[in-house]
């Protein structure tokens, strides 16, 4: 996605609040375009590839809620608090099994009561681990507003929770060492960027500029309902109201389709936003993608229904 120049809230070397999309002459080529989809295509099967059912537990509800308004408070660009999120629960969950295998190691005849020790301490750092992702997620999509320790201890502490800069900086260390320092991860707002660029260029009278605005919000209702829209797809998926083992190991492939997720947010909007569009966007994405059109609005009607359950609430 190219970027113009920032506005002039953001300075002379700001970021702009939003992509500026098929920027002429100087936006991405078809070309290019087609490369870039290539590549996060890759990527998207390798993270189905390596998809387990214990990932996600940490990017809902709470975790999601916490984490955004962090990034909101610190002032952190969109992209900054869905990587925050990936890196958050991606870590939690390598933590707490590299913990336990841990506990099971010891020589311990009270391993129980170890365990339970070993929780409180995570509980009671949990926070800390959630602003540590923060400042990471920062530091690799802004070149200007990286949250530095002195933030991360300011914001903590607005919180009531006082840790000093080692602890802060310790942490930081602590979430890259269990990540095996691969921090390096497309959000799901990438894909949906890319696919936003791809479209306008496809088709001119999607105004993908008005799209991006709204599908910030469509996804941060996933998110925020993460467990609830899965169990949902699962449902139309399946026509199963229960899960067995095996089936929840293999539905967490598709927890961690990023670009399905990515087309149905896009599928999303343009119902919210011009439903007589809908099905045009739904069979252009599909083209783009491969992804079929039943997929594709099999997940959107999820997420519709979830956002129009919500605002009657």
């Amino acid at each position: 996605m190219a970027h113009a120049m920032g506005k002039k809230d953001c300075g002379i070397f700001g970021t702009p609040p939003e992509p500026f999309f098929n920027m002429k002459p100087i936006g991405m080529s078809a070309d290019l375009l087609e490369e870039w989809l290539i590549v996060l295509a890759n990527e998207n099967q390798q993270n189905m590839s390596n998809a387990t059912h214990k990932q996600g537990y940490f990017k809902n509800g709470d975790s999601a809620e916490f984490v955004f308004l962090t990034c909101e408070r610190l002032k952190l660009p969109p992209e900054t608090r869905y990587l925050a999120l990936e890196l958050f629960d991606r870590f939690m969950v390598r933590h707490i099994q590299d913990l336990y295998e841990h506990v099971q190691n010891m020589s311990s005849k009270n391993r129980k009561q170890d365990w339970l020790v070993v929780m409180d301490r995570v509980r009671n750092q949990v926070l800390l681990r959630a602003v540590s992702c923060c400042q990471l997620a920062s530091k690799l999509t802004s070149h200007y507003k990286v949250v530095t320790a002195r933030k991360a201890w300011t914001t903590l502490n607005e919180f009531g929770h006082r840790y000093t800069n080692d602890s802060i900086l310790q942490s930081e260390l602590r979430v890259l060492k269990t990540l095996n320092y691969k921090v390096m991860l497309p959000s799901p707002l990438l894909y949906i960027e890319t696919l936003l660029e791809i479209l306008g260029h496809n088709d001119s009278s999607v105004e993908v500029k008005m799209y991006h605005g709204v599908c910030l919000k469509v996804l941060d209702v996933v998110y925020m309902c993460r467990q609830d829209v899965y169990k949902k797809l699962f449902q139309l998926a399946t026509g199963h109201f229960e899960t067995s083992a095996k089936e929840r190991a293999k539905f967490a492939t598709v927890e961690q389709d990023y670009m399905l997720l990515a087309v149905a947010v896009i599928a999303s909007t343009s119902y919210i936003l011009n439903q007589t569009l809908t099905h045009r966007v739904i069979k252009n994405l599909s083209q783009i993608t491969r992804i079929p059109n039943d997929d594709i609005l099999d997940f959107t009607t999820v997420i519709v229904q979830m956002i129009v359950e919500g605002s009657e609430q």
